[in-house]
């Protein structure tokens, strides 16, 4: 398949970068992998807005002070920390924020629980799907409330159609990776803000969670990914890591045939016997996976069986030991 057609090149973190009429490319640091999370400045009806803030730290925040005057409005794709972090922080100086409704109530509902909980319903999680507890557990505390200490107190819910201060962008939503997952996008010149859905070099975590576990996200995401196949070929597309690029559905076409790829594994899986998601992770991740990430291998790994079930290939029940099964049909 063609390679994708990548016309810019990065500068250092903070550094704007121009990249198409009315839109500008900012890096800012993250201390985890890919080590930069990317927010676009795009041209609005009376000032330009800003899409994503970067993570909570001292060092983006460094970033946006470089910058001179505060935006004075910040549209945050979703709920993830290098997404919203900044958004307490900016809306303090002045900017207006605006979020989709799904994504700032489930950060609120992450932020308020209490890490006690959090780590029992993790550790059931784990057990119901034969998931053996790390030795050091997931740490002490809410995570997520670490990463994102401050959210937003009066942000402003996003909804599909033409933004009301930039009517050339539109917004629509895409589920999968996150509730309701925001894209902005003009029509002249094509140019689309995908956030996660449609990184150029790797695919974004589609997970199946504790608190929805007979949810289908990879279906959910599979149904976005085709829609967005409608867009124009020529879209400058502005992902949320790596680098800006044309060539959409050439991209979609190798996220679809990725995931395809891995439901064909999980199909040879199942054949004549009972699989739990335990069973499935080392055919779908290399060994040595670091505690950390083994949350995410195990929600992606459900993803994927739970497509397989929601599609009428396999059937899904608790064994005597109460850990999710699936078999085949």
């Amino acid at each position: 398949m063609s390679a994708l057609d990548y016309p810019f090149e990065p500068r250092d973190f903070g550094v704007p970068v121009p990249v198409a009429q009315g839109v500008e490319w900012i890096r800012l640091p993250l201390p985890f992998r890919p080590g930069h999370v990317n927010v676009y400045r795009l041209a609005g009806d009376d000032a330009p807005f800003v899409v994503d803030g970067g993570l909570a730290d001292a060092e983006t925040t460094r970033c946006w002070e470089a910058q001179g005057e505060a935006p004075r409005r910040l549209l945050v794709t979703h709920f993830h920390p290098d997404h919203i972090g900044q958004a307490a922080r900016l809306e303090s100086g002045g900017a207006t924020v605006h979020v989709p409704a799904p994504e700032l109530a489930h950060a609120r509902g992450l932020h308020e629980l209490p890490g006690e909980r959090l780590q029992a319903t993790l550790a059931a999680f784990f057990k119901a799907n034969g998931v053996a507890l790390p030795p050091e557990g997931f740490g002490l505390g809410n995570g997520y409330r670490r990463s994102v200490p401050e959210l937003p107190r009066e942000a402003e819910p996003l909804q599909r159609g033409a933004l009301p201060f930039a009517g050339e962008w539109t917004i629509s939503f895409a589920s999968g990776h996150s509730p309701a997952h925001a894209l902005v996008f003009r029509a002249g010149p094509p140019t689309l803000a995908a956030g996660d859905i449609l990184l150029p070099e790797i695919s974004p975590n589609i997970s199946v969670w504790p608190d929805a576990p007979e949810a289908d996200p990879l279906g959910d995401y599979l149904q976005a990914l085709r829609e967005l196949r409608e867009l124009p070929e020529d879209t400058l597309v502005l992902p949320a890591h790596g680098r800006p690029y044309r060539g959409l559905r050439r991209r979609v076409d190798m996220l679809v045939a990725h995931h395809d790829k891995r439901l064909d594994i999980l199909r040879s899986a199942v054949i004549g016997q009972a699989v739990a998601a335990a069973d499935v992770i080392p055919r779908l991740f290399r060994p040595g996976l670091k505690s950390s990430s083994i949350p995410f291998a195990l929600g992606e790994a459900l993803a994927h069986l739970n497509r397989l079930w929601h599609a009428g290939e396999l059937e899904r029940g608790r064994d005597d030991d109460g850990v999710w099964r699936y078999t085949e049909r």
